[in-house]
């Protein structure tokens, strides 16, 4: 069965397993933008123009993976997995937005940092869990 807009596949996890794909793709393929994106500084480097810490390639994959998933349990028409894996996505958030808020340096962290976003993010989950 399609959408109602004729998608063959459900919208809301169409929706956010292409944000998921999207954001992983990105921070594969330009971590030192991802990092600021994410809201951390990027790690000193004694070497000019190294790659950046793995950490931005680790949740690059996650992202990936996450957003891969949405596609899997869409096409199974999977709902109650949709939102098992959209109730770990909002753990998640709140994880980043922690570690965002803890290390982001005066640049992105404390209070006025790019923790919001993230808390927002997981706000925004859970309300497409609770209304879907």
């Amino acid at each position: 069965m399609a959408s109602a807009l004729g998608f063959p596949l459900p919208l809301t996890p169409t929706i956010l397993g292409s944000s998921f794909v999207g954001l992983g793709l990105y921070r594969l393929f330009s971590p030192r933008e991802a990092y600021r994106l994410f809201g951390l500084p990027l790690p000193p480097s004694s070497i000019p123009g190294s790659e950046p810490s793995p950490f931005i390639y680790a949740n690059g994959g996650r992202d990936l993976t996450i957003g891969l998933a949405y596609f899997l349990f869409a096409g199974q028409r999977n709902h109650e997995a949709i939102r098992a894996l959209t109730l770990t996505c909002i753990v998640a958030a709140n994880v980043d937005a922690y570690v965002t808020w803890r290390y982001g340096g005066t640049e992105f962290g404390g209070w006025y940092g790019k923790w919001a976003g993230h808390s927002i993010g997981s706000i925004g989950l859970g309300l497409v869990v609770w209304f879907a």
